[in-house]
């Protein structure tokens, strides 16, 4: 019960937090042009946004079905991979702070430990790919100030993913070499997607940027993974406030309107966690209607 209460005190103070942010974030902006600014988005860009989305989505599905190999006694079927992944979508959603998530072990046949084990592998990748472009974009952004730590920054990163497997050493009776076994067979198809991933986002950026300027590709490389580190940073409901805050700074560098700057990420939020998360819960809804007939 008082842990109950701690995480709803928790998410209140999360709530607060993002409404505090925005308010100011607000505060600085012209509500009319941030209308404006929604509706000069190009009926192709928000096709080319859907696809994205729906290609980021199938990444992730792909990923997940990974990251659940690290147990090799378990064999899910492609409909549960799917159905698991697109709920912990609306759990996220609905639960911030990357707890929510942890909720799709109850929608996966598999011993609730090897999926603990497969979601804790998914949180250290997607933290990963995220300090590895932005390490290495603030290699370009800071090179008149950080250049040499920035580059040491990287480098480290690089072979984050390798130095875990030092834990090994620490498992003396060998009750975990089969998922270091399969951990490093998935660790190939992990970077490639992952990687891929990223430069999908980058590219959802990137194209709605051009939407309203004249914006170079390597430009959002150096610019976007600065921006999508403060999803680490877990003190806002889904990142909603301080993701805005960080873009309105980093975009201030190329010229960019606080206004364009609020109207990207806002638009990349829709797309990249609200659309999954209503397919999440309509997913979820039938689960729980299809558990009541059956009971």
């Amino acid at each position: 019960m008082e842990k109950l209460i701690r995480n709803r005190y928790f998410y209140f103070i999360k709530i607060i937090i993002t409404l505090i942010i925005l308010y100011f974030i607000f505060r600085k902006i012209d509500f009319q042009v941030l209308f404006h600014s929604f509706c000069q988005i190009k009926v192709s860009v928000i096709i080319v946004m859907l696809i994205t989305t729906a290609i980021k989505i199938y990444i992730e599905y792909k990923n997940w079905g990974h990251y659940l190999a690290i147990n090799p006694d378990y064999k899910p079927k492609p409909s549960e991979i799917f159905k698991s992944h697109m709920i912990g979508h609306s759990l996220n959603l609905l639960i911030p702070g990357g707890i929510g998530v942890m909720g799709k072990v109850f929608f996966i046949e598999n011993s609730k430990t090897n999926t603990f084990i497969s979601i804790g592998v998914e949180k250290f990748f997607q933290v990963w790919i995220n300090l590895l472009f932005a390490s290495f974009a603030a290699i370009f952004y800071f090179r008149s100030k950080f250049i040499l730590p920035t580059i040491l920054a990287f480098i480290l990163i690089i072979f984050l993913p390798f130095i875990i497997c030092l834990l090994k050493h620490f498992d003396k009776k060998n009750n975990f070499a089969v998922y270091f076994k399969q951990y490093w067979k998935i660790i190939p198809r992990i970077f490639v997607m992952q990687i891929l991933y990223m430069f999908i986002t980058i590219f959802q950026y990137f194209i709605l940027l051009n939407n309203f300027i004249s914006f170079h590709f390597f430009s959002a490389v150096v610019s976007i993974p600065l921006i999508l580190i403060s999803n680490l940073i877990p003190i806002t409901y889904a990142g909603l406030g301080l993701r805005e805050k960080f873009a309105i700074e980093v975009f201030s560098k190329y010229t960019i309107s606080a206004e364009i700057a609020v109207t990207v990420t806002l638009t990349i939020f829709l797309f990249n966690s609200v659309l999954p998360a209503i397919v999440g819960m309509v997913l979820l809804l039938r689960k729980k209607k299809s558990i009541k007939i059956e009971t």
